[in-house]
């Protein structure tokens, strides 16, 4: 990842805690959130899984995956761009 990217700089707003700026300053500056973005992913996590299937090569097409708390559904993204069938389910909205 390349770091030549300029800095984003974030306020503390009113009523906001300086660990959610914090985290927010992190989360605009981090380059995976970025690439993620660009990729179509919906979250960063998914490296994670791509990394670890290079590695492994465990996803297989026609495979079958329960996903249980799987917001925001990126991990679900990449085992089914491997021809992958996900059933995926969570609380949150995916």
């Amino acid at each position: 990842m390349s770091r030549n990217k300029a800095k984003t700089k974030v306020r503390t707003a009113k009523g906001r805690k300086n660990a959610s700026t914090r985290w927010l300053k992190r989360q605009l500056n981090d380059p995976y959130v970025t690439r993620a973005k660009q990729d179509g992913l919906r979250g960063r996590a998914a490296y994670k899984l791509i990394e670890l299937n290079e590695k492994l090569d465990f996803l297989k097409p026609g495979q079958v995956i329960v996903d249980l708390g799987a917001a925001p559904g990126g991990w679900c993204q990449v085992a089914t761009k491997h021809g992958a069938r996900v059933a995926a389910i969570d609380l949150l909205e995916m």
